[in-house]
């Protein structure tokens, strides 16, 4: 069972949208009228990077996407055949990863090694289940059941947490109460635990949700609709995974539809993304600026798109690079690596002195942070390696210099 929603309402307000994000997303091609993978930069629409391919009937939010490799992976049809797609926006080619019994509720991918994991829903009196797939050899493999007292699922309700390795997603129980699943998938055995979501009164209890990775937080979407005004708000909240506790921090009107299950967040800016359908019927993407607490609209480019994911790999490489040696604060977001002339540092408390130290364990630039979104001039170091170091929380990374 799955709910997508629709919401209608008036224009409200908008904000200037001045920062670049890369996408990927699959679209129906308005001139060939066929199915596509496309890519695309904010800044630099209409010349979007266009692909087809052998795509049929996608499952709604079962996209995910790893951008330690730049695989995008959907479930989808190919010759009758219900199979899991993976498109490269490097190489641009598509391949199938595997063959599925069902799609499943959603599927996620563990940014730190690749897995991808699926919630399958109840069918024909079966009980739920939870599968993991390896990207590298197809196979396929079951985690664990699911309990029987789920009644249904919400659509694109389904996220991962890559820092600690659990797995979430959003059901109803069958007494008909929105509840979010805690699944540790690195536990032996594997262990849930379900808490009750505080949906406030009169708003839906509908979220597209997305993991800051930065704050281990839960980002989401939810939607409100009054029936008799015909008239709704798109809400942007923070979810506590723990407790269930839900935090609405903002809301906007004026779209005449959300497509719930193309929502997606930017890490490396900090943008929980959603595509929706403005006052004159015509596709756009509203958004919501995290640290900058405003609203923003931009352009999609043509045809019907869906199932859109942003492309992290800025993010990633600085998250996920140096996992193996534990290096980073989990909270801590370090950034490009390597960098040319500006590291951005996000997380940090203000007022941390920090360090950067050559391969000698010379200090060859120091200072302090005076805002949680730092920018750090390395533009006048020599290229090589280096080590940054905070005095006020647990965190030194390894970044590169490169000319």
């Amino acid at each position: 069972m799955r709910f997508i929603l629709f919401a209608f309402f008036s224009l409200m307000s908008t904000v200037i949208w001045a920062q670049s994000m890369k996408f990927v997303a699959v679209r129906n091609n308005p001139v060939t009228n066929r199915q596509e993978f496309i890519q695309w930069d904010t800044l630099s629409l209409p010349a979007v990077l266009n692909d087809s391919a052998s795509i049929n009937g996608v499952a709604a939010g079962s996209s995910t996407f790893n951008s330690n490799n730049g695989n995008f992976y959907i479930s989808t049809y190919q010759n009758g055949q219900p199979i899991t797609l993976a498109y490269n926006v490097n190489q641009r080619n598509s391949f199938v990863v595997n063959n599925q019994i069902d799609f499943g509720v959603g599927t996620k991918v563990d940014l730190s090694n690749g897995k991808l994991y699926t919630v399958h829903g109840t069918r024909l009196g079966a009980r739920g289940y939870i599968s993991v797939t390896d990207p590298n050899s197809g196979s396929t493999t079951l985690v664990d059941s699911l309990p029987n007292t789920i009644s249904g699922f919400y659509a694109d309700g389904v996220v991962f947490n890559s820092n600690t390795h659990h797995l979430y997603f959003y059901y109803l129980d069958r007494n008909n109460v929105a509840r979010l699943m805690d699944v540790d998938v690195s536990a032996n055995p594997v262990t849930m635990n379900s808490v009750v979501v505080a949906a406030a009164t009169g708003r839906s209890g509908n979220m597209t949700m997305e993991f800051d990775l930065n704050t281990n937080l839960l980002h989401f979407y939810s939607i409100a609709f009054n029936a008799q005004t015909r008239k709704s708000k798109l809400y942007f909240g923070i979810l506590n995974p723990v407790n269930g506790a839900v935090s609405y921090e903002d809301s906007i009107g004026g779209y005449s539809g959300v497509v719930m299950s193309s929502g997606t967040f930017d890490q490396t800016g900090q943008n929980f993304c959603i595509e929706v359908l403005d006052s004159n019927n015509r596709y756009k993407m509203v958004g919501y600026q995290v640290l900058g607490a405003y609203w923003f609209e931009t352009a999609l480019p043509a045809g019907n798109v869906y199932e859109i994911e942003a492309n992290n790999f800025a993010y990633v490489q600085a998250k996920y690079a140096l996992t193996a040696s534990k290096e980073m604060d989990p909270s801590v977001l370090i950034y490009p690596n390597p960098v040319q002339d500006v590291l951005q540092v996000i997380g940090v408390q203000i007022g941390s002195n920090y360090r950067i130290i050559n391969q000698q364990g010379q200090t060859v630039l120091s200072g302090k942070t005076v805002q949680f979104e730092e920018k750090i001039d390395v533009s006048n170091l020599n290229p090589g390696f280096y080590v940054v170091l905070f005095d006020k929380i647990n965190t030194r990374q390894k970044v590169v210099v490169q000319r």
